[in-house]
């Protein structure tokens, strides 16, 4: 049987912040999959104060911070000290330290801010190595993520609901996580995500884009399954929806039904949604309806956006000649 060797980290990348860190900036949808949590890194270097962050991104879900320092060798308390100071300035959800390895004191410093910080933020820990199949040819290396610290999500949910006086999330909560549940099976199977089922109205997918978001979710008329362009700027948000909005026919005709392009001018974002009226969670009954329809809207609508050349991410409106000015 070919046996896996490892090989030294830097034998890849020569340098942690001039190779690695680009690196893991570019190739996000593999820490998300380590994780088992959707992330969208955004920069390097980002600037704290007077210090430099290696990498910050947001979760896809929720929209919030998470930030990531790395360190090729054994864990120290300089890079301990610089991820808590990395996170007052930047008020993350999750903090993600990458290493080559662990020491056991600071694995246990991880796991005990997982246990007694406010339950919504999470520390991880990420061992980084490279690996070749013996025998292999040279220059045969693959990248290898492993988590060896995660939060224990479900403990920290107890211990804010007993702090609130309750022991359990609301009945509605527990009816959408249900729900989500069922669509997280179909959804993996497509590739579309790395996350567990929420327990709240909505699921977040990535796009690949940054600031950009499928989705699926219940709404106060029904049910949404929509492409919806949230970045904090609402002027590149304007200018990716009208990328597409000039699209529209074609996209409409490849989706093979009538869209909603809406671009909420009470809002700072946009979407191009498709809208099932009626069902309400409550309706059990209604579910696999519901999951056969956010499945089949998703897969056609982003079959339908790839059709014109996929998400924009364009960060300017696009121009229009002086034909397209006289149709408006």
């Amino acid at each position: 049987m070919t046996s896996l060797e490892p090989v030294a980290v830097t034998a890849v990348w020569p340098t942690e912040p001039h190779h690695f860190t680009p690196w893991l900036l570019a190739n996000g949808d593999l820490l998300s999959q380590v994780l088992g949590l959707d992330v969208e890194l955004e920069a390097r270097e980002y600037k704290v104060g007077k210090f430099s962050l290696d990498v910050i991104g947001r979760e896809v879900a929720t929209g919030t911070p998470v930030i990531i320092e790395n360190q090729y060798g054994a864990t120290d308390h300089s890079h301990l000290g610089q991820i808590l100071t990395y996170a007052g300035g930047t008020k993350p959800t999750t903090i993600i330290w990458v290493a080559e390895q662990f020491r056991e004191e600071h694995r246990a410093a991880l796991e005990w801010l997982n246990t007694h910080t406010d339950p919504t933020i999470r520390f991880f820990g990420v061992r980084l190595a490279a690996v070749t199949l013996a025998g292999a040819p040279a220059g045969l290396v693959a990248p290898l993520l492993e988590l060896v610290v995660k939060p224990n999500d479900w403990e920290k949910l107890a211990m804010a609901a007993t702090a609130a006086g309750t022991a359990e999330t609301t009945p509605t909560q527990e009816l959408y996580r249900h729900f989500w549940s069922e669509f997280e099976v179909q959804a993996k199977a497509r590739g579309w995500t790395n996350a567990s089922a929420p327990a709240t109205n909505w699921w977040s997918m990535p796009t690949g884009v940054t600031g950009a978001t499928w989705e699926v979710s219940y709404a106060m008329y029904g049910c949404r399954s929509q492409l919806y362009f949230g970045h904090p700027d609402p002027d590149i948000n304007s200018a990716r929806w009208q990328v597409l909005r000039q699209g529209s026919a074609e996209i409409e005709k490849e989706f093979g039904d009538e869209l909603v392009f809406d671009d909420l001018p009470n809002n700072k974002s946009c979407r191009i949604e498709a809208r099932l009226l009626g069902p309400k969670i409550g309706e059990r009954e209604r579910w696999p309806e519901v999951l056969s329809w956010m499945l089949d809207t998703q897969q056609r609508l982003r079959a339908a956006v790839a059709t014109v050349g996929g998400v924009p991410a364009v960060t300017a409106p696009p121009t229009t000649d002086d034909s397209d000015a006289a149709e408006v």
